[in-house]
């Protein structure tokens, strides 16, 4: 507890600080991210609670940049294909910025981490968790993170995952990006503080 500094109303400590600082990068320097942080993402990824000890995670990490662009463009066209006649205003909204050539979904980052969940998972949502960990692990490295919703179609491709040599029956959860940021000192967006339904003491 030495370590927990209160400012006012407000508590603070090196895990809360990395936590609130954290923020979706959506822009990224040339700077290539080393294989050893890399990997330690990935252990942090690894220590999410999973329901009763499953550690369902399974992970597919890639640092080919044609790749990546080549996969960013697979993911364009699968969403474009899944939702290209909706009717839904927030997809089309989508949609039509998808539609554009030089949209990039993956924003030219060096660093692009799939996170499967295995076939005997009992909670998808474990490996939501794992992704959490690993962006806040990232954050704590001075690494970057965005999770890209928008590419988590190239869970529905077969031929993707095949090529990815991922095992029959994985399911895509997480497509996470990675990479040093090119601004600095990124302030995350301010946060609604009325959020508590209901306290019952």
């Amino acid at each position: 507890m030495d370590n927990i500094k209160a400012t006012g109303e407000q508590i603070s400590n090196a895990v809360l600080d990395n936590i609130y600082q954290r923020r979706s990068v959506r822009n990224y320097s040339d700077k290539e991210v080393p294989d050893e942080i890399i990997r330690e993402i990935i252990r942090a990824g690894t220590y999410a609670p999973s329901a009763v000890n499953k550690q369902p995670w399974r992970f597919v990490v890639v640092k080919n940049r044609q790749l990546i662009d080549e996969y960013d463009d697979r993911a364009r066209k699968v969403f474009l294909a899944a939702y290209g006649d909706t009717k839904n205003p927030d997809l089309v909204r989508y949609v039509q910025h998808l539609s554009k050539p030089t949209t990039r979904i993956l924003y030219g980052a060096p660093v692009f981490i799939l996170v499967f969940a295995s076939p005997d998972v009992i909670d998808d949502n474990d490996c939501a968790l794992a992704a959490e960990n690993m962006m806040l692990a990232a954050q704590s490295l001075g690494v970057g993170s965005c999770w890209i919703g928008l590419a988590a179609g190239l869970g529905n491709d077969k031929e993707f995952q095949k090529e990815m040599g991922v095992p029959e029956g994985h399911k895509l959860i997480a497509p996470l990006i990675f990479g040093y940021p090119a601004k600095e000192n990124l302030k995350a967006p301010a946060r609604n503080s009325d959020v508590i339904l209901k306290w019952i003491d």
